[in-house]
């Protein structure tokens, strides 16, 4: 990325994920705590989900941040449909997806109930996301960077409307609920990007040495055992619970089932999970996100 010209800060895209959301809410009403963070862009604040963040679900009709891929957004679709009428709303305002888009960057607010402190998402090989998150890892305690490298044109989530993106991911905080220590260290994180944005568009944050990181890149997504009929039948192991970007081996005990028996990986590789036990993935059949980790210099 060249220079960042805008930038939207966005919360609600998951109605139930309050720290985004209340973060909106407060800058609305005191614009000064972020209009000068970045005076070289054009900063726009974007509730993305409105209908259900007035009835605080994560979605009213399906999955909003699952509703950005291209197919999806050339498909007719429900007219009864909300998150689909507002998928398409927001892409006509601030993209077109694709080469065309209006908005530079995105940095899209979320909450996870699994204990994943904050967890920079990347969707793109982009110099200013890698270089800002890279700054911010070595700035605020419990921050990590996780890389998804998906072919962005079938990227179904909201950030992928501009030409690179961050979603924070802020947690544990349970769904429906707003933790104070949280939300204000993510309120820092978000004026940190703006602020790294000012230096990027100066010239200035390029100079800066390129820092060491943990990158969490993408592997597979895992479902919980399931027997005949489809239903869960083991657990989170007790180990488990609340150690996401810990080294998982091959034949560690991974499940628990109701019976006491403990269920190893059968993986053949070292990875690191995330996402463990996330309430929001079990519709989706998600135990947990398992990773690869490498040291990099971004």
């Amino acid at each position: 990325m060249s220079s960042i010209q805008t930038i939207i800060v966005s919360g609600g895209t998951h109605g139930n994920e309050l720290t985004g959301i209340k973060l909106l809410e407060k800058w609305s009403k005191h614009p000064e705590l972020y209009t000068n963070r970045c005076p070289t862009a054009h900063v726009e604040l974007v509730h993305t989900n409105i209908a259900a963040s007035r009835l605080c679900r994560r979605y009213a009709d399906q999955d909003l941040n699952r509703s950005f891929s291209e197919t999806l957004l050339s498909f007719v679709g429900d007219p009864e449909n909300y998150e689909m009428r507002r998928a398409k709303e927001l892409n006509a305002k601030f993209g077109p997806k694709g080469p065309k888009t209006r908005t530079d960057l995105i940095l899209d607010v979320h909450n996870t109930e699994a204990k994943m402190g904050f967890c920079l998402i990347i969707s793109a090989h982009d110099p200013f996301t890698m270089r800002a998150s890279a700054e911010l890892v070595h700035e605020f305690p419990d921050t990590h960077i996780y890389y998804q490298p998906e072919e962005r044109s079938m990227s179904p989530y909201f950030g992928t409307l501009a030409k690179a993106d961050i979603c924070l991911e802020v947690g544990p905080q349970s769904h429906g609920t707003i933790h104070a220590d949280l939300f204000e260290q993510a309120e820092r994180i978000v004026i940190r990007y703006l602020e790294l944005a000012q230096e990027w568009n100066r010239g200035l944050l390029q100079q800066k040495k390129k820092k060491s990181v943990d990158v969490y890149t993408q592997y597979k997504d895992i479902d919980y055992p399931r027997d005949e009929a489809g239903e869960i039948n083991a657990m989170i192991h007790p180990y488990w619970q609340d150690r996401d970007y810990s080294a998982l081996n091959p034949g560690d005990p991974l499940f628990r089932t109701f019976d006491g028996e403990s269920l190893p990986y059968k993986g053949t590789r070292k990875v690191w999970p995330i996402f463990i036990n996330e309430a929001a993935y079990y519709e989706k059949k998600i135990a947990m996100s398992l990773t690869l980790k490498t040291r990099e210099e971004w």
